[in-house]
């Protein structure tokens, strides 16, 4: 096997394996936190929005920026992360009211981990 080959099968094995444990992660974390729904989160007050979605995003970027090796966290290293988080799970949530939070803050943390 050249070096070549040898990197794009590590590399893919890499985003396999990411993509794997993101999906994991989000159902667990759910669980761990509660998943409130669409409806439901439009109903919380923003403090109340603002610890679940801290509690729920900071371990899963810590987690994130360990499997890529990343020296930078987006989330955990942006003391006002939580904000844009919370517009981004707001506006999800209203164009998606059957869904859950965790998909909201998921689709955040996606986005923001992949620029």
């Amino acid at each position: 096997t050249s070096p070549s080959r040898a990197v794009k099968i590590a590399y893919f094995t890499c985003v396999f394996v990411f993509v794997l444990i993101c999906s994991i992660m989000d159902t667990q974390a759910a669980s761990l936190f509660g998943d409130f729904s669409c409806k439901d989160w439009g109903e919380l007050d923003h403090s109340r929005k603002k610890s679940w979605a801290d509690a729920f995003l900071a371990p899963l970027s810590l987690t994130i920026q360990g499997l890529k090796r990343a020296e930078h966290d987006p989330y955990n290293d942006d003391p006002h992360a939580v904000e844009p988080a919370l517009r981004s799970i707001d506006t999800f949530c209203l164009l998606h009211p059957q869904a859950g939070a965790s998909d909201g803050a998921a689709s955040y943390l996606s986005m923001l981990t992949n620029h």
